[in-house]
């Protein structure tokens, strides 16, 4: 009882572990299609087929594509050869053919066959071998040459049931129940082993080896046939692998083997048979049974589950340790001597040695680790319950200081190292009884992560919130003589450090790289450095030097170093490509352990990854247009041939190109980048999409080009030629009528200005006789309104006239009068004077000018109207005219007023005057 505690105790220490190379895994959810892939085959395109539960499914490296076949059975066979991918179903074979759209289209060979396909018959294995396809069922061969589409079956004289199908180099191999390995000569089989010497045992692959047959068989048994006897080979390795059931083997370029079970995994072993790696689904695949293995042209291994594919990467120069089960934690620091590999995590500090099959845990050093360092001789653990001594498989714990980020061997005094922590630094000296654990250094309260030791004796310490502080210290380390904080003006110092290169002093952040420039006593940027990482996207201002005088930085899909140029005074820049989301670990915690001249490990959040070269674009990657489709507005889109076509119908003017570049290496994700000539010649942003769609494009001839960037290569540009034709109203034939229209339009508009200017004109012309006309008849009223006036003023002129003339006339008869009384002569020589004075000729010429300057038309008017008139009636006319009583007009004619009245009466009647017309109104209204 108590040994098998023992044992239970060693177990839990002893955590079982393989360093694999890269996988890759996709699930059904992924690809959409049926959980089984029975067999797997790779075009001249590089794109991938599986024959699977669902049909024939399609893996461009961006997109996954199934074809059903056309009873909707299972595909069970697959053979790609030149651009036909043939297939074997259920009832039912054939082949695939792209049309001019990217399209496979399936040519059934079911009709091709000289007899009806037995009832219930499959097509298990598909072969190529001297311009003939080899199909096998239980029940047939079936030789069918695609020259002159001709079918014929191998003769199976026995019928016994054929169980496998083998291509060995050129010649084709297959095994008869009960009866032994056939090979096919001149149409003929013909027997290779016998049954007697083989027996029952089921050959599952055969291979050449050194002339000999390697055969593979279900049960995890290995032979060599020398074309006499039998030989069982690799005795150990099937007792390593338990006789473990196997569906498939693959010989590799380097004469290794990788073999699939039935509920072990994936084994991949030497040529000697030794096992190099075991896949399985409790370290990396989905499915422990694999039912085909295939090798493409880069050198990858598919592996058809029974439940999913996976990508074996075996020559990957990367080897992963993948902690699934969460045993060791995420890898924070690392280190290697030459005894133990170490391994600081967020649980502990593991170490292992080259022949051990796991990691184990060291004792007492549980929680988190944050650094392992060798300094003078010693390797310290820094953790989070202070410092520890490391030995080989024990850690002793020197220092007590609450977090301990790292320590470091101070260059001007041996013995003495300065230890960071969370909350300050303190020191360690090395005495002859141990280390000796000296106090806080109590003026400096700040976390320590990061520390740069100069040989004057100056610290550098960086700190993710305060800056960079240099600190000189006196003899005893217990006091700053002098400092300086360097505050560097970032928004946030999260992930910064301080590190020494190319013997110059250095401040990162995630966004700059500071130079510390000794003349001017700060950090500046414009450093050369700074200048190479410019474009470089880093995710963390932490860069780590190495013993090769490398430091190692951190971008978003790689990790880089950076080194002296050879030949220069410059820098050369490296990359690793992992990406940020594989490497999953806290920012500003990442780190890289140099293990020896050219390999690294690399810590992970669930193990670590090591690698001993870069990888590179060896398999000279091609972007491939896959599929273009165009559609118009709110409508479907449709599948146009690659091969050039007609332009493409203004209304179908919206286009998608589907593109695709077939990397299956799981750290190298193609990105890519295009540009349609025609609309723009900038390039678009590398990104991982694999299409490009352009809405609403206007009619002519673009130009769409399309590259990729894979690592650090840029594939050439792949180019499409396309044009859109012009719109019904914007055809040639449009445009000479839009200009007769322009034309006719023009002259139109000529002719309606025309006629409106010559309308406007004689507007205006009438409008300005208008005016004139007004202006005339205002000057014809102002001239009647001043003629009425120079009337009326002559009218009052003339009355006055003939009242001062009719005053003097009475006057004058008045005075008359009185002189007539007077019998004296000189009286009446004035009475006769007076009298010629008041003479009526006088007095009606001086009246008859004066009227007519009034009135000039009056007499002519009544002598027009009255022809009978005398001229003493016209007087009376006039007198009347101004309105005169007869009163007025007697002494005017010297006569009796009564007289006046009797010329009224007499004119009135010469003028045919009704009685009740006033005689003075008729007058004044003509």
């Amino acid at each position: 009882m108590r040994y098998y505690y023992f044992l239970l105790l060693l177990f839990s220490q002893l955590l079982i572990s393989q360093e694999l190379p890269p996988v890759i895994n996709y699930n059904p959810n992924d690809y959409g299609a049926g959980n089984q892939n029975w067999m797997i085959g790779q075009d001249k395109n590089k794109n991938l087929y599986f024959a699977n539960g669902a049909g024939l499914l399609e893996f461009t490296g961006e997109k996954w594509n199934l074809y059903p076949v056309p009873n909707k059975t299972i595909v069970r066979s697959l053979k790609v050869t030149g651009d036909r991918i043939y297939t074997g179903a259920y009832m039912e074979v054939g082949y695939w053919k792209r049309n001019s759209q990217g399209v496979l289209e399936y040519i059934s060979l079911v009709q091709q066959f000289p007899q009806d396909i037995q009832d219930g018959e499959q097509f298990w294995d598909i072969e190529y071998s001297n311009d003939l396809i080899i199909f096998r069922s239980f029940r047939g061969i079936y030789l069918y040459n695609p020259g002159s589409d001709k079918i014929v079956v191998l003769p199976n004289d026995a019928g016994q049931p054929i169980t496998n199908l083998f291509k060995v180099d050129n010649e084709i191999f297959f095994q008869k129940a009960q009866a032994g390995i056939y090979t096919i000569q001149k149409g003929r089989p013909e027997q290779v082993i016998p049954f007697s010497i083989l027996g029952e045992m089921e050959v599952m692959e055969i291979f050449r080896h050194e002339g000999d047959l390697q055969i593979v068989t279900a049960t995890g048994n290995f032979f060599k046939w020398n074309g006499e006897e039998i030989e069982q080979n690799f005795q150990s390795l099937s007792n390593e692998i338990k006789y473990a059931g196997l569906l498939s083997a693959l010989k590799l370029p380097d004469n290794s083997m990788v073999l699939g079970t039935v509920g072990e995994g994936i084994y991949h072993v030497s040529e000697n048979g030794k096992i190099f790696s075991h896949f399985d689904q409790e370290n990396v695949l989905l499915n422990n049974t694999a039912l085909h293995l295939y090798l493409d042209d880069a050198q990858n291994i598919w592996a058809g589950l029974d439940n999913g594919i996976s990508v074996l990467n075996l020559d990957s120069s990367f080897r992963l340790f993948q902690d699934n089960a969460g045993r060791i934690g995420s890898v924070y620091c690392s280190f290697q001597d030459e005894n133990y590999l170490y391994l600081g995590t967020n649980q502990g500090l593991y170490y292992k040695n080259p022949e051990d099959p796991g990691f184990s845990f060291i004792e007492g050093t549980n929680g988190q680790v944050w650094s392992l360092q060798m300094e003078g001789g010693n390797l310290f653990c820094g953790h989070n319950n202070g410092t520890y001594l490391i030995n080989e498989n024990k850690a002793e714990k020197i220092s007590d200081r609450l977090g301990t980020w790292l320590i470091k061997e101070l260059k001007n005094k041996p013995g003495y190292f300065i230890q960071g922590h969370y909350n300050g630094i303190s020191f360690l000296k090395n005495t002859s009884e141990g280390f000796q654990d000296l106090p806080m250094l109590e003026e400096f309260p700040h976390s320590s992560k990061f520390i740069e030791v100069e040989g004057s004796g100056d610290v550098w310490i960086s700190n993710e919130h305060k800056g960079v502080f240099k600190l000189n210290l006196n003899d005893s380390l217990d006091q700053i003589t002098e400092s300086r904080n360097y505050v560097i003006d970032e928004t946030t110092g999260i992930t910064s450090s301080i590190f020494h290169f190319n013997d110059t002093l250095y401040y990162a952040s995630r966004n700059r790289i500071l130079q510390y420039v000794e003349a001017e006593d700060d950090f500046l940027p414009g450093s050369a450095l700074a200048k190479i990482l410019e474009d470089t996207e880093r995710i963390s201002g932490r860069l780590i030097n190495d013993e090769n005088g490398k430091i190692w930085g951190f971008a978003k899909n790689s990790v880089f170093n950076i080194s002296p140029a050879s030949l220069s005074a410059t820098y050369e820049l490296n990359a690793v490509y992992l990406s940020k989301e594989f490497r999953n670990i806290t920012s500003g915690y990442e780190n890289i352990t140099m293990l020896s001249d050219s390999e690294y490990l690399l810590g992970i959040s669930n193990g670590y990854v090591k690698f001993d070269k870069v990888e590179s674009n060896i398999y000279g990657y091609e972007v491939r247009m896959d599929q273009i489709t165009t559609s118009a507005l709110e409508e479907s889109p449709q599948l146009i041939s690659m091969a050039g076509s007609d332009p493409f119908h203004y209304k179908t003017n919206n286009i998608s190109f589907h593109y695709s570049v077939p990397v299956f290496k799981k750290f190298l994700n193609p990105v890519y980048s295009y540009r349609l000539l025609g609309q723009s010649d900038m390039w678009s942003e590398w990104n991982e999409v694999s299409q490009a769609s352009f809405e609403n494009l206007s009619f002519g001839n673009y130009s769409f080009e399309v590259r990729a960037r894979v690592g650090d290569s840029i594939t050439e540009t792949l180019s499409y030629k396309f044009a859109i034709d012009r719109p019904w109203y914007w055809s040639y034939t449009a445009i000479i009528a839009y200009i007769l229209l322009l034309f006719i339009l023009l002259y139109l508009v000529h002719i309606f200005y025309k006629k409106r200017h010559q309308k406007l004109i004689e507007e205006n012309e009438k409008a300005l006789r208008m005016k004139n006309l007004e202006a005339r008849q205002k000057i014809i009223k102002l001239e009647n309104e001043r003629l009425e006036q120079d009337m009326v003023n002559k009218n009052r002129e003339l009355a006055v006239s003939t009242m001062s003339l009719i005053k003097k006339n009475e006057f004058l008869s008045s005075i008359k009068k009185q002189l007539q009384k007077s019998e004296s002569a000189k009286v009446k020589s004035v009475i006769k004077t007076i009298d010629q004075d008041i003479s009526e000729e006088d007095n009606w010429n001086f009246f008859k000018k004066a009227f007519s300057n009034a009135d000039k038309d009056f007499f002519k008017k009544m002598k027009t109207k009255h022809p009978e008139l005398t001229s003493n009636d016209l007087k009376l006319c006039a007198y009347l005219r101004l309105n005169l009583s007869s009163k007025e007009i007697a002494p005017l004619l010297n006569i009796s007023v009564k007289s006046v009245e009797i010329k009224r009466y007499r004119l009135r009647k010469k003028m045919n005057l009704p009685r009740e017309k006033n005689l003075t109104d008729y007058i004044l209204e003509i």
